[in-house]
């Protein structure tokens, strides 16, 4: 079998475990400091607003398309480049406002209207004003209707609107295939299904935008509201469940309180930690945190299941040297196992991409202190609630 540490005999719970709480303590306060001080930044999840992930046809010019967004007037803007640099893609996040004299419901189709509208150039305004549709933006229904008028504008029947369907078909279906956008309008003609007197209208009379829509998004703000604290019925309610199932497992209270301690520790400062590097705040994050939490309870059950046994075992000894001795047993196993998660989560968080890389750091940071807690701060903690409280209160 393979061990890390063969016959580990560190002496871990004397008084080597003040300076583990001393490090614990430290840490909270840092992760307290920046939630309070720096707070979340929060997704369109949970603070409303739109989101619009654009794809460019060329590097995009980040600066050009902010001031081109301040200048329309949209409030706090951000703009960040995702995924690869040769990707050109970038998203713009318009925080919740209430147009003038515009229902709640209808913010996200005009605010992203208004998005796009303001990163258009003068020649894609002007384009749009002559008649000419832009065949990186257009929709199928859009494409199909343009079609139908310009093709055959003498012809109203169904038999003519059917095959401006299917060149529409067929040009969404070559965009799609090729990253979702149109490189030049000379690939019009090569693309299969549409006629040449449907490509010789489309070179004459179409254009191509810099960029292309690949997602938009709308959240409310009462919708983001109820998600934030539903989020924290879940964590309490995860937490509380935990609690009884350790009480009822041990059948000692301390060691279900002391277990929870270490589980809040590792999920606070993962929380911090995210506050502190200003990484967005999603439902991904929060299923990184109640990942933590099952993952840091299922290392310090094993921890306690050892100093349980050994109890048994040894009855006579020091409880404070039963727990030393159980932890040392259980070190091999517990660093193997963090080890292996770890590799998985450092690749997430090389190759996970933009979208991932929030709640690949939160599970980094969780995992990293989860390990150190079930090791250094619950079984720390049984100690000291053993010499506090007395050996009766701990003892299984």
């Amino acid at each position: 079998m393979l061990q890390v540490f063969t016959h580990a005999n560190f002496r871990m719970m004397y008084r080597t475990k003040w300076y583990f709480i001393a490090f614990s303590c430290l840490s909270i306060a840092v992760a307290a400091w920046a939630m309070a001080t720096r707070g979340f930044n929060l997704g369109i999840d949970f603070a409303g607003g739109t989101a619009v992930q654009l794809k460019f046809r060329e590097h995009p010019p980040v600066e050009e398309l902010r001031a081109a967004l301040e200048k329309a007037g949209l409030g706090d803007i951000s703009i960040q480049a995702i995924g690869d640099a040769v990707d050109n893609e970038v998203l713009i996040r318009v925080e919740q406002r209430r147009p003038r004299g515009a229902a709640t419901g209808s913010e996200g189709g005009e605010i992203s209207g208004e998005i796009l509208e303001a990163l258009k150039s003068k020649e894609e305004r002007a384009a749009a004003q002559a008649g000419k549709i832009d065949l990186n933006m257009a929709s199928r229904a859009t494409l199909q209707e343009w079609l139908a008028q310009h093709l055959q504008p003498a012809a109203a029947t169904g038999e003519a609107a059917q095959k401006a369907g299917e060149i529409a078909e067929a040009l969404i279906r070559y965009r799609t295939e090729h990253k979702g956008l149109f490189g030049s309008l000379q690939e019009v003609a090569s693309v299969p299904g549409v006629p040449q007197e449907a490509a010789a209208l489309l070179a004459s009379q179409s254009t191509l935008g810099r960029f292309a829509v690949r997602s938009v998004e709308f959240v409310g703000p009462t919708a983001g509201r109820e998600l934030l604290v539903n989020t924290g019925y879940l964590i309490f309610l995860s937490v509380l469940g935990i609690l009884l199932y350790i009480w009822f497992r041990f059948h000692k209270w301390l060691w279900g309180v002391t277990a929870i301690i270490a589980l809040l520790h590792d999920v606070f400062i993962a929380a911090g930690m995210v506050a502190l590097t200003g990484k967005e705040f999603s439902l991904t994050v929060v299923a990184a945190l109640l990942t933590i939490l099952g993952y840091s309870i299922n290392d310090t059950i094993v921890v306690f299941d050892r100093i349980r046994e050994n109890l048994r075992l040894y009855r006579e000894v020091e409880f404070e040297e039963v727990v030393n001795a159980s932890v040392n047993q259980t070190l091999s196993r517990t660093m193997l196992t963090s080890l292996s998660l770890l590799i998985a989560i450092v690749a997430l968080l090389m190759f996970g991409g933009e979208k991932l890389n929030p709640m690949s750091f939160t599970l980094l940071v969780g995992v990293s202190f989860g390990t150190y807690s079930s090791v250094f701060v619950a079984a720390a903690l049984l100690v000291i609630a053993a010499r506090r409280f007395g050996s009766k209160y701990v003892k299984a």
